[in-house]
């Protein structure tokens, strides 16, 4: 530490005082139901997609941690974090999802890349029109309603999540799957559960992750 140079009887400044914990701001805490519409896979896709992001892992060697098929998604509208899961704003979703026809397109998915918080996804851009359009009807529906939908989308599926990650490239061969049905999801925060709340049409051997 570099010495003060100071004139006879005068003391040296004072210490700064150490600055109170109080006032640090406290990491705010993940509520334990988070509300969102996705687009989910037929059970057949969603489980040749989850093989592919295993063979992604062994590829890279990226240890991730893998999403079961199941719960395999593509968020379209996020509703918010809540404490405990508000009825009427599922009533309303529910009834506002309710005036759309049920999805049936096709989605192509031709690139891969590392997002964020580690999560290894799948994405492209010109097999996506149709899904887009979708999520843009279902956001009027829920504007309608009262809700507020955000206008930035970047169509996506999240395969896995690892720390290692991988810059935007093609995949070998682009991914095909249809939209099996749109669902009204509470994801159980931390828990690794999606329990569906609603779903248009309801598919055979859906099941929650």
């Amino acid at each position: 530490m570099s010495e003060q140079f100071l004139l006879p009887g005068i003391d040296p400044p004072p210490r700064p005082l150490p600055r109170s914990r109080k006032n640090k701001p406290q990491r705010k805490e993940a509520l334990p139901h988070a509300l969102f519409f996705a687009i989910l896979p037929s059970p057949q896709d969603a489980a040749s997609i989850a093989a592919l992001g295993a063979l992604m892992d062994s590829r890279h060697v990226l240890k991730a941690t893998l999403i079961d098929a199941p719960r395999l998604h593509v968020t379209l509208h996020d509703l918010g974090e809540y404490a405990v899961v508000p009825q009427d704003k599922v009533a309303l979703a529910r009834a506002a999802a309710a005036t759309l026809e049920a999805p049936s397109f096709d989605v192509v998915f031709d690139r891969s890349m590392s997002y964020a918080k580690g999560a290894l996804v799948l994405c492209g851009n010109e097999g996506t029109g149709a899904l887009a359009q979708f999520r843009q009807r279902l956001g009027e529906a829920l504007a309608d309603a009262g809700f507020k939908p955000t206008r930035a989308f970047t169509p996506h599926m999240t395969l896995a999540y690892a720390r290692r990650k991988l810059e935007e490239h093609a995949i070998d061969e682009p991914v095909r799957w249809r939209a099996g049905s749109l669902a009204l999801i509470d994801s159980h925060v931390g828990e690794g559960v999606h329990e569906i709340l609603a779903q248009w049409p309801v598919m055979q051997n859906s099941e929650e992750a």
